[in-house]
């Protein structure tokens, strides 16, 4: 993994909207970014939409040259839409797309968001990466016996129709002249972190099965000059603590600086907040941005813990590093 000089990451779709709270210097709200690009007054006609679902565009810089990718769109084309425009995004510079994993609130606005990007780049057709194992139809259990299914991810002919070069591989990847890191399957290592309680898959027989592993889970992670490698995991399904001991496993040499993503310590997980917040204490981590499908409690838990280190992502904010 090549390393970068600087890193820009924009939060495109998050659970939630907040330019009133505090926050360190390398990041600029949503307000603040309006503001620079021209909102004379504060108006609800500007501003962005939150949404249950996560999507950040990330890019990275050299001295020669700049490298854009799409992690995630969010659950809908509308919000995703709405919150591009509105934030003033060049979608037209964006040289690849990963799905973190198969959920639909990562993956709805997946066909719109391929169309605004080969509007904006000229027609060429755009690497998208994901995993075999995202098309089945998942879905929850509830207390009745009832199957509860989720939207299906778009099909590889969907995303094909709009703009993409779809490349379905378990494999790790190198991205954009190697300044990406794109995870193979993640290793489960924890003895607390389960993966997605509760959760079946629908069989080819048409029979529902356990899918709790979710081994279609990927992280990505860059290396910035100074600081180290930066990790993005969406949802975390595979267990924060597994994410970042594989990264740290996978690129030993580079020390591990920041993370960012939905840690999924809400619902179900909740329980094992006390041990996730503990164990996160061995990797001495300088910047931990919790969002999405974290939860206000883990999202309290760690700021207890890890003080100023902690700069919650939400809709519409930048983070320089």
């Amino acid at each position: 993994m090549r390393v970068v000089d600087t890193a820009e990451v924009i939060f495109l779709v998050d659970n939630a909207t907040d330019s009133l709270s505090s926050s360190p210097g390398f990041v600029e709200t949503e307000f603040a970014r309006l503001r620079r690009r021209g909102m004379p007054w504060l108006s609800g006609k500007c501003l962005c939409c939150a949404a249950h679902g996560l999507s950040c565009l990330i890019t990275v810089r050299t001295a020669s040259a700049s490298r854009t990718l799409l992690f995630d769109t969010g659950p809908e084309e509308w919000v995703f839409e709405r919150n591009a425009v509105r934030l003033g995004v060049d979608l037209g510079e964006v040289g690849a797309v990963m799905l973190s994993h198969g959920h639909w609130d990562h993956a709805g606005a997946m066909p719109r968001a391929l169309q605004m990007i080969t509007m904006g780049n000229g027609g060429q057709p755009v690497p998208t990466y994901m995993h075999p194992a995202m098309f089945a139809l998942r879905a929850t259990k509830s207390a009745d016996g009832q199957f509860r299914p989720m939207e299906l991810v778009p099909s590889v002919e969907v995303l094909s129709g709009s703009g993409a070069d779809v490349i379905v591989t378990r494999d790790e990847q190198l991205l954009l002249d190697e300044t990406f890191y794109v995870s193979g399957e993640i290793p489960r290592v924890t003895r607390f972190e389960r993966g997605f309680p509760g959760q079946y898959r629908q069989t080819a027989a048409g029979n529902w099965e356990p899918d709790e592993v979710m081994p279609d889970e990927r992280y990505l992670a860059i290396n910035v000059a100074g600081k180290g490698q930066i990790v993005f995991t969406a949802c975390s399904h595979a267990g924060l603590i597994n994410v970042l001991t594989h990264a740290r496993a996978r690129f030993p040499e580079i020390p591990l600086y920041g993370v960012f993503g939905g840690f999924h310590l809400s619902g179900v997980t909740g329980p094992i907040i006390p041990e996730t917040v503990e164990a996160l204490a061995q990797f001495d981590l300088q910047l931990i941005s919790p969002g999405h499908c974290t939860g206000w409690r883990a999202v309290s838990a760690l700021a207890a813990a890890y003080g100023e280190t902690v700069a919650p992502s939400v809709v519409g904010k930048t983070f320089l590093l």
